[in-house]
This record gives C-alpha cells, sequence and structure tokens, in this order.
C-alpha cells in the first residue's frame, strides 16, 4: 500500500474527468456484516476484537446479543480490530463508494462529550493505530457535545479522541438525538473526498438493521481529505464515561466495506486424503480435488485440526512445518494452491499429524470457502531412517568476487538433493557433517552451526554458490561441500575419500573512502514523481540525473513499490528500471546508481527495500516475475539469503512489523537476508530541495531491540523521496559507506558486510575500529581484550560535543547501554576488560547542531587463551592399519607434552597417548600417532597441550569415521519367507538394536543383540510385503530394504 498518498497519472486523470462528466458516479463497493454479536453473554466480546477497557473484564461485554459498554469508574473503554482485509484502508485509493452502516446508542439522555467524567459513543470509522485515546488520526460518528444540543456528528481527529477538543467537525448537523436507538450510515466517495451522513431513528426502543430494515435521513455531506491517504486500518467502538452504574453505550450490527464481491462458494468438498512418501520428518499429504478453484490445507500437530479459514481472508502457506499461518495452536496452514498433493517437510519423527482440505473460489477479499466436511485424514510419521546417500560428490569448487571482507564460493552439483558448505579460517576444513544430525547455516563466517569447533556451516540448500560474509582481510579461508539427501534426523551425507574443496585469502584491507548516499527513494514507476518532474518512460534515469547533482552524494537507490495498489509497478517497469541503473553507471561512473524494490505493504507488515534480485516479485495477478503472497516475509528473507549479492533493509520499522520479527525467535536465514534498518526516514512528501528538510524523530528503539534479538544489521538514514526533485537534496540525511573504491562491487560490498553508517550530517567522516584495523560491521573471534577507536571529521569544521559508545548482549532481549561517552572531543579510545563472552558495540555521535550519527556494531567475541603453541593443523585421516592424528606447530612455548585423547560421543574422552613436545622451538614441527584399537564407527579425537608448570588446554577436536555401519552387516536371504539372518562382515564386537517397520512406519518387531556371530531372526507372523530394517549401532544406523514373499 502507498504511503504517499494519492497520485493522478494521465490514464487515470483522463478516465477520472470522463466519470466526472457523467455526473461524477463511481461504483459502490459492497458493505458485508462485520459482527452482528449475537452470541451467548460474555465478559469477553471476541470474534477478533481487541479490548482495551478502564477496569480489565467488565467495560466492554456482549449482552443481550448486543455490544454493551458500562463500567462504574470513570474513563474511556473502546474495542478494535483491523479491517484492513475488506477494503484498501488507504481510503482515497479506492475506486468504488465505501459505505459503513451500524447501531448505536447512548443511554444518557444528555451525554456531553469526551472529556474526562463526561459522556459519550462513537464509532470509529478507521484510525492510524489501535491506540484510540492517544497518537492516532481519522474519523468517527460520535454522539455527544458540551451545551444544549447533542447532534450526531461525522469528525476526524488528529492525536486521539481522548478530548472533545481533539475533534474536528465534518458533518455537524443541528439536530438533538439524545438516547434514541440509530441506524447510522456512511458513504465516502474517493472522487472529491465526499463523505455523507445519514440516520433512521423511527424504530424506538429497538434496533432496526441498518442495511435492510432502515429508512434513512441525510444529515448532510461534506468534502474532506484530511485523513484519506493514510492508512486507517484500524475500526472500533468507543464510550467515554463517568461512574453511574444505569447507563450504558450500545453497538449492534456492524456493516463495513467490501471492496469486491465475494466468489461463489463451492459446492462439491475435497475428499479421500491419503498420504505417500512417509518418513520421520516429511510426508507427502494426497487428496482427490472437489470444484472450486483451490484449495487451502491446515495441518494440526497432536490432534484433529480445529480451525477454519475466515471468507475473505488470505493465509500465508508453507510446505516446511510451522512457517506458514498460525491458525491455532499446533496448527499451520501448509498449502493454498489448485494442485492435489504437498509434501510436508519439518516433521518431527514418530508424531501423528492431521489434515484438513477444504475448497474455495477467489483471490483476496473475494475469498470465499467450503467449511462444511472437509477432506480429513491423520498419519504419523516414521522413526528416523536415514535417507539414501548421494552418490555422487560436488566438484569444481572455486573462489570469485573476493574482497576483504566477502568471497564467492562456486560449485558444481553432485546428485544429492542439498548441498551443504564448511568453511574454516587458517586451515584446511577437518570435520565432515554427521549423518542424522542437522546444521544451521549462515552466510555470515562464524554465526552458523558448526561441525567442529572453528568449522562453521556457511551454506546449505539447492544452489551453485553462496558470497559468504563476516570474513576478515589477509586470511586464508577454506572450504568443503558435501552432498546430502533428507533432511533433521533423515540426513545422509556423502562424504568423498577426497574432500570438494577450495580456498582463498582476503587482501589486505585497503585504504577505505566515505561514499555518501541514499537507498530508499521513489520513481514514477510506482508513487514517487509526485511533483511529475521525471514523468512517463526514462522515470529512474531522470532522478539518477538529478540526484548526481546532490551535493555529498556518490550513489543512490531506487526502490519503486512492487505492487498495483496505488503505485502501479509492472514487470516491464522493473525491467527497465534495472537496465537503467546499468546504464546510468556506466555512462556516469562516479555515480553508482542501484535499483531495487520497496516490497509489502504498511498494513500486512510494513515494507522493506530489495536489491540483488532481478525478478519483480509480487502478488497481484499478472503483475510479478515470481509469486510472494501479500505479507509473506518469510518467503522474502529466504529469497533473499539464498540470492548471491543481494540485501533488505528494514523501512520506517513499526514494532509488529515484517511478520512481527520483533515477537518471533531470532531466525538465521532472515539474518543471513537484513543488512539495514533505517533510523530515520523522510520526510516521504517533501518538497525541499535545500537540505533543511530533516525527518522527524527516529526509529533507533527498532534498531536496538533488533540487535538485542540478536541480529546483525546496521542503522541506514533513508530520505524515502517521492518528488523527483528532491533526490538526495530534502535534507543531510545520509547513508554512508566505506569501500576501497567508488565502482558497485565494492558499495554493495560495504552493505553486505554492514560498513556503513547513518548520519544526519551530509559529509561528516567517522572511522570506528577494533583491535586497530578492523571496521565497522566486524563480526570477529579473539583471545584479547578489544579497544576501540572512534575519530570523526567534518569538512565544514563542526565539532562534536558527544560521542557514546554502546554495547550489549546479542541474543539477550535487553536494550544496549552506554558503556562509555566523552564530551567535547573528536575522538575516543575504550579498552573493554571482560572475561569471556560476546558482546556487540556501536557508536553514537551527536554534533552541537543536535545532528546525530550512528555507526554500524562491531560484534565481538572474546575466548581464552589458546594452547601456548601456534598449532597449525590437527588432522587425522582413516587408514587400514588405523586412524593416523597429524600435528603441526610453528611454534611452541614452555611446551611439555601432548596427550591425545579419544571419544566415542565427542563429550567423555580418555587419553590414548602421549607424545613429548619441543619445549620451546620456533621452527616448523610435525607429530603423528597411529591409532590402532579404534574399531569402527566414529571417533573423535583432541590434543591435550601440557605446559611444564602443570597448566593444560585443548585444542579442537577431530572427528573420523571408520567404515560404514552397513558394510559391517549383511542380512540373507532377501527376499524371505519370513527367516532371515543378519551376519557379521568383520570381526568387530558391538552391541546393536534391530527395528523392523511396516510400510505405515509401525514397529513390527524390536531387540538388542550382540555382535558375536551370525543372528537369525523369524518374521514368519508377519503378513508378505516390503519392510524396513534399521540398525543401530555406536551411534550410527543403517537401513536395509526387507522383502517378506509367502
Amino acid at each position: 500500500m502507498p504511503r504517499s498518498g494519492f497520485k493522478l497519472d494521465f490514464q487515470y486523470g483522463y478516465t477520472l474527468l470522463f466519470s466526472l462528466l457523467l455526473g461524477g458516479m463511481t461504483a459502490s463497493a459492497q458493505t458485508v456484516l462485520l459482527d452482528d454479536f449475537n452470541r451467548a453473554n460474555n465478559n469477553t466480546v471476541g470474534n477478533g476484537w481487541n479490548e482495551t477497557e478502564t477496569v480489565a473484564g467488565t467495560g466492554a461485554t456482549i449482552s443481550g446479543n448486543n455490544l454493551r459498554f458500562a463500567s462504574t469508574t470513570s474513563g474511556k473503554d473502546y474495542v478494535w480490530r483491523d479491517v484492513s482485509t475488506y477494503y484498501n484502508t488507504v481510503l482515497n485509493t479506492n475506486t468504488g463508494t465505501l459505505t459503513w452502516a451500524f447501531n448505536l446508542r447512548q443511554s444518557r439522555t444528555d451525554p456531553s462529550g469526551f472529556d474526562a467524567g463526561y459522556y459519550g459513543i462513537a464509532f470509529v470509522l478507521g484510525a492510524s493505530s489501535s491506540n484510540f485515546l492517544s497518537g492516532s488520526s481519522g474519523y468517527a460518528v460520535v454522539l455527544g457535545n458540551s451545551g444544549s444540543g447533542d447532534n450526531l456528528r461525522l469528525v476526524c481527529f488528529a492525536s486521539g479522541m481522548n478530548t472533545s477538543a481533539a475533534l474536528t467537525n465534518v458533518i455537524s448537523p443541528a439536530i438533538d438525538y439524545a438516547n434514541q436507538y440509530m441506524a447510522v450510515r456512511v458513504t465516502y466517495n474517493p472522487v472529491g473526498n465526499a463523505w455523507t451522513l445519514e440516520a433512521d431513528t423511527t424504530n424506538a426502543g429497538v434496533f432496526e438493521d441498518p442495511v435492510s430494515g432502515a429508512t434513512y435521513v441525510s444529515l448532510g455531506s461534506a468534502s474532506d481529505a484530511t485523513y484519506t491517504g493514510v492508512d486507517l486500518m484500524y475500526l472500533g467502538c468507543l464510550w467515554n464515561h463517568n461512574t453511574a452504574a444505569g447507563d450504558a453505550g450500545l453497538f449492534d450490527n456492524i456493516y463495513v466495506p467490501s471492496a469486491c464481491s465475494p466468489s461463489p462458494e463451492p459446492t462439491t468438498q475435497a475428499t479421500n486424503v491419503t498420504f505417500t512418501s512417509i518418513g520421520a520428518g516429511a510426508m507427502t499429504v494426497n487428496w482427490t480435488r472437489g470444484n472450486g478453484t483451490f484449495v487451502i490445507v491446515i495441518g494440526r500437530q497432536g490432534g484433529a485440526v480445529t480451525s477454519t479459514p475466515t471468507d475473505g481472508a488470505s493465509y500465508s502457506a508453507s510446505s516446511t512445518w510451522g512457517s506458514g499461518t498460525l491458525m491455532a495452536a499446533n496448527e499451520y496452514v501448509v498449502y493454498s494452491g489448485s494442485g492435489t498433493s504437498v509434501n510436508v517437510t519439518g516433521l518431527n519423527a514418530s508424531t501423528s499429524y492431521s489434515f484438513s482440505v477444504f475448497e474455495f473460489n477467489g483471490t483476496g477479499c473475494t475469498t470465499n470457502y467450503l467449511l462444511t466436511t472437509p477432506a480429513t485424514g491423520t498419519q504419523s510419521t516414521a522413526s528416523c531412517v536415514l535417507a539414501a546417500e548421494p552418490t555422487v560428490g560436488a566438484s569444481g569448487v572455486n573462489t570469485s568476487h573476493l574482497l576483504s571482507n566477502s568471497v564467492q564460493l562456486n560449485w558444481t552439483r553432485g546428485n544429492g538433493t542439498y548441498c551443504i558448505v564448511v568453511c574454516r579460517a587458517l586451515s584446511a576444513v577437518t570435520t565432515p557433517p554427521i549423518d542424522g544430525q542437522s546444521y544451521t547455516a549462515n552466510a555470515a563466517y562464524g554465526l552458523g552451526s558448526t561441525t567442529t569447533p572453528g568449522e562453521y556451516i556457511v551454506y546449505q540448500g539447492t544452489g551453485t554458490s553462496v558470497v559468504v560474509t563476516g570474513i576478515i582481510p589477509n586470511t586464508t579461508y577454506y572450504f568443503a561441500v558435501f552432498e546430502m539427501n533428507g533432511s533433521g534426523c533423515n540426513s545422509n551425507y556423502y562424504v568423498p575419500a577426497v574432500l570438494a574443496s577450495a580456498n582463498a585469502t582476503t587482501p589486505a584491507i585497503g585504504t577505505y573512502n566515505w561514499y555518501y548516499g541514499n537507498m530508499h527513494a521513489h520513481s514514477d514507476y510506482s508513487d514517487g514523481d509526485m511533483d511529475n518532474t521525471c514523468n512517463g518512460a526514462g522515470s529512474a534515469t531522470c532522478c539518477y540525473s538529478i540526484g548526481q547533482t546532490a551535493l555529498n552524494f556518490n550513489f543512490m537507490g531506487i526502490s519503486d513499490h512492487n505492487h498495483n495498489e496505488g503505485p502501479v509497478m509492472t514487470p516491464a517497469k522493473y525491467a527497465s528500471g534495472l537496465s537503467e541503473a546499468t546504464a546510468y553507471t556506466a555512462a556516469n561512473p562516479t555515480f553508482i546508481a542501484f535499483y531495487g524494490m520497496e516490497f509489502g505493504t504498511i498494513s500486512t507488515g510494513g515494507h522493506v527495500t530489495i536489491y540483488g534480485i532481478n525478478q519483480l516479485l509480487g502478488w497481484n495477478t499478472g503483475n510479478y516475475n515470481v509469486y510472494v503472497a501479500k505479507g509473506d516475509y518469510n518467503t522474502v528473507f529466504n529469497m533473499v539469503a539464498s540470492t548471491p549479492g543481494a540485501f533488505t533493509t528494514l523501512c520506517h520499522p513499526n514494532n509488529t512489523d515484517f511478520g512481527n520479527i520483533l515477537g518471533s525467535a531470532y531466525n538465521a536465514t532472515y539474518d543471513n537476508a537484513i543488512v539495514g534498518c533505517a533510523v530515520k526516514n523522510g520526510p516521504f512528501s517533501s518538497t525541499n530541495i535545500t537540505y533543511s528538510d530533516p525527518a522527524p524523530g527516529n526509529t533507533v528503539s527498532f534498531f536496538n531491540q533488533m540487535l538485542a534479538k540478536g541480529y546483525h544489521l546496521g542503522p541506514t538514514v533513508d530520505q524515502d523521496n517521492h518528488n523527483s526533485s528532491t533526490m538526495g537534496k530534502s535534507n543531510q540525511g545520509r547513508t554512508v559507506v566505506l569501500a576501497t573504491a567508488l565502482d558497485k562491487t565494492s558499495v554493495n560490498d560495504a552493505m553486505l558486510n554492514m560498513r556503513f553508517y547513518a548520519t544526519e550530517d551530509y559529509n561528516i567522516r567517522v572511522s570506528y575500529t577494533v583491535n586497530g584495523n578492523l571496521p565497522m560491521g566486524t563480526i570477529i573471534t579473539q583471545t584479547i581484550n578489544p579497544t576501540f577507536n572512534v575519530s570523526v571529521t567534518d569538512p565544514d569544521g563542526e565539532s562534536v560535543s558527544q560521542i557514546r559508545l554502546m554495547y550489549g548482549v546479542p541474543g539477550s532481549g535487553s536494550n544496549p547501554t552506554a558503556l562509555t561517552t566523552v564530551s567535547s572531543a573528536s575522538s575516543l579510545t575504550y579498552t573493554h576488560s571482560f572475561g569471556t563472552g560476546t558482546y556487540y558495540y556501536y557508536a553514537e555521535i551527536t554534533q552541537p547542531d543536535g545532528n546525530v550519527t550512528w555507526t554500524s556494531p562491531i560484534w565481538y567475541t572474546k575466548i581464552p587463551q589458546p594452547l601456548p603453541i601456534e598449532l597449525l593443523s590437527f588432522t587425522g585421516k582413516v587408514t587400514d592399519p588405523g586412524n593416523r592424528l597429524e600435528w603441526v606447530t610453528a611454534t611452541e612455548t614452555n611446551n611439555d607434552y601432548f596427550s591425545l585423547e579419544r571419544s566415542r560421543d565427542g563429550l567423555e574422552f580418555s587419553t590414548i597417548a602421549r607424545v613429548d613436545g619441543a619445549g620451546n622451538s620456533s621452527q616448523p614441527l610435525q607429530y603423528q600417532y597411529l591409532d590402532t584399537e579404534a574399531g569402527d564407527g566414529l571417533w573423535y579425537y583432541r590434543l591435550r597441550q601440557n605446559d611444564f608448570d602443570g597448566n593444560f588446554s585443548y585444542s579442537d577436536p577431530v572427528a573420523l569415521r571408520r567404515g560404514k555401519l552397513k558394510d559391517r552387516f549383511s542380512v540373507y536371504p532377501n527376499p524371505t519367507a519370513g527367516r532371515f539372518t543378519i551376519g557379521l562382515t568383520t570381526n568387530t564386537y558391538a552391541e546393536y538394536e534391530v527395528k523392523v517397520f511396516d510400510a505405515l512406519g509401525e514397529v513390527v518387531f524390536s531387540s538388542f543383540e550382540t555382535a558375536r556371530a551370525a543372528k537369525e531372526i523369524s518374521l514368519e507372523h508377519l503378513p508378505a510385503g516390503v519392510y524396513t530394517l534399521l540398525l543401530r549401532c555406536d551411534g550410527e544406523q543403517a537401513a536395509f530394504k526387507l522383502v517378506i514373499e509367502r
């Protein structure tokens, strides 16, 4: 939904003029019943209403099939709900007349208004926030006025409805209605912003239906556009009252506009839910279609589905369990479309899941669901059995686009369903992922899961490249790519004898330059160009040419709205914008032009800018390259995270935006996608070109809360220009990147690595580093205390009044606080002394004129001192005689000896050998040990380094796997008539578990055996069929297909 209000292009203006010539008429939107309150008496209103009460549980109630307000405590009570799914709640962007109808009554004969201690009743047609008392703007119908006449009025309000003085009359007839039972109707026509107010009071003592039973009398009409361009998404009922127990306010039969007519309801429901491909973490749900256009599938874990979809509502579906719309506790939408099956993943093993399938017609507010007798089915997942192992590994691993803080890794896929990438600094990857274990990937080095300490998962998916960020200059990084099948406990990784690997050394830090710009502006391709300066084709080029003339302005991003609800974006316009940005930069190499999109609407979760995805994302039929549902930020963030070089920033955020990201658990994939958050925005409608219209307020609190959640992102200043002549000129706000060159690759790299800061001064230069030359945006682990340096210069000669170093703990949920502050100084140096732990730190700089600069944070982890040796490598390999362990030291200080320790589970270690050290050495030394006692299976090894003075410390562990469990056993005969033998192919002693599963995943046989000799097992009682034989031994498992024939 556009933020900038209504804008006419030539084509629309011509159509509007023609309609005015025909009498100014537009088609009326349908009016639908929102609530008739016909339900049992209850102190909770329910049915989607939210309550704000002076005394909880008593102010707003259901009584006698009405919504009733009553209280003996003076105050203001109201109920509210979001109605943005019914019509476009930016009223002037609708194309037809909107109509509201409702019943209301105030029992007091002389309601005197909305000041404290008085009486007044209001129906809020629309408000900009759910707080009707403070800070919101909108329109309402009110009854209650100071003075003798208690007339029914249509009013608007600017800062809530807390006093009578806050209300401005739009329509105010001189008719005293006192305490009558009323039917009221309000209409709004976007043509001319025309309002009408009507009432019917002819039925004394009872409410008549305001749509079907009322005879209305006009109370007046007026034109008012004060808030018709604001998103008024909240509707509700309010009662201002004193303490009289006998007084009450009543509402009933609330009808609201519906921007479109509902589609016909299907007449034949889906049937015959079946299940196939049943695994431990996934299953395919199948059904037979009815006669709707689409179906929606709701699943529930641990019981029958209890929820149903609501007509006119759209839901976000995801086949990954827990990622779709939450309908009720443990109930999620897993599919919405025209198909007959869905493969649901992310399930728990040995767990029951139920599914309901509903046919429906229409989309958006036209959606009409068939709710009777949905198709249902229940199925349990299987116990965890490893997926088949891939047979062809990844190959052709190489690196490209190597910069100081990032590198792109590329590879050719093998034949696994997915692949996973492990990265390690300074030495080769030693530990592959473990079968049956899942990992969390994060392209920012050091933030993903580890296969062993120091070896991080930087990618998991189906792609062939990843841009790894968060690495440090002048350092060699090693990568290994593993093919895999399955997910979760089904995961099976292909580990070749020679790993598919590559390495690259990042260049040393060059000289960073300061480049100033803005990544949030709009052209005529959406709702920009409100001043008609850059109309039509070539609008983006025109905007870039204006931006290039702005002072202290080196780069600029246009992020046009992705939809056609108000702004009319199309795939062709988006493609043109991309081409224009490339062409403009090529022709003007001293100015970098970016083009992307601003995804989303304010009423469905906010706006995000997206750069690096060269296809238009959207939901409007026929108006996108890639479909993404409205409000589906999960898909957006996943898509950005999986696209090399792409990034997103959060625009003018509110606390519940972006799928309620602040109210949800930290998400590593989202963290991969999001690099920035606006701390200043706009003014979007500014016409100023003298740099003197600063954005009001800031959203630093949202930025701080994101850091407290654990996200890694920097602050931005967004001008959000909607007038072309103001590009880079409406104020001095800038996002400043630190880059080695003024080119698109370098600026993009700075954004990806959060090497930028937000400022209200358009030429301030800030340097912020840790431990020498590691810049803002760095994510680093070291063994010493961090020393921070902040240095500020301003070419205009402006001084600095204060520098604050803010810090906090990522993931703690607690906002940052000031660690240290200096006043009247242009630099700060500070060492933070602490034991071990992880903190983030950013600088906040204030100048005497009040302008503030916020840097991206530095994330610093301090760990204990490592071994008093410089260990170049500690590796292992499986050989025929045994497991060979090798390690190389570059230097040794006071090194007495090494203890080599071994473990089955990676937790409990025991010493298997002592190897003498060199004492003190400055030359590389090589050590090795052959472990001939280790049997088949997975083994962990670590080094304990022992000083002469008795101190010791440990290396990172190394994991080695001898053989495959499946190679240690044989099953014969197979097929069998019911008796078969489990034979041993090695002389290794072990205990193992046997389980046999039928086709439904049910366990039909289970035992524990000792691997001393072959074991015969009888299953003659089972019917013929295909079964799964699962063997578990030494923490591994192997599956065999077992066929019983009769």
